[in-house]
């Protein structure tokens, strides 16, 4: 039987250059997902946002259209509650001067039109801040619109 040359006997691969090969390609791998992984915690952080920046915009909208009345702003009220989220929307109102100074801070009282009457607020201009909280206690999104009286 003839022996075989040099040629024939490096045909095949060792099991030390398959396990480099296997190394290398898992590294490749995870070089590539790794930010994709990172991609998925930001997709999911703006979904977040938006959400909290939608249910910000209805709430702002809802004042918004209620204030057309008179009496709606003057008793700081809106015909029907906000909407519900979680955690739920903080609404700041600002009473402003023709300056656009301060004069203090009151309270939205949501659903609360059609009730006992409340003494008129004559403020001319208000500043209404509707921000809805996000994970951790931060603040997720923030709407921010001055209204004057109608």
């Amino acid at each position: 039987m003839a022996r075989p040359s040099m040629a024939q006997q490096e045909t095949g691969m060792t099991i030390i250059e398959v396990l480099v090969a296997i190394m290398l390609l898992s590294v490749v791998v995870l070089v590539v997902l790794t930010p994709l992984t990172g991609f998925f915690g930001l997709t999911r952080k703006s979904g977040t946002q938006v959400s909290a920046t939608q249910a910000a915009q209805q709430a702002m909208e809802q004042i918004r259209g209620d204030w057309l009345n008179q009496t709606a702003y003057e008793q700081l009220c809106t015909a029907s509650a906000l909407p519900v989220t979680t955690p739920p929307l903080t609404v700041t109102v600002t009473n402003m001067g023709p300056e656009r100074n301060v004069l203090g801070t009151a309270e939205l009282r949501a659903g609360a039109c059609g009730g006992a009457p409340v003494t008129a607020d004559t403020s001319p201009m208000r500043e209404v801040l509707v921000r809805q909280p996000g994970p951790g206690g931060q603040v997720a999104s923030e709407v921010r619109m001055v209204v004057a009286r109608p």
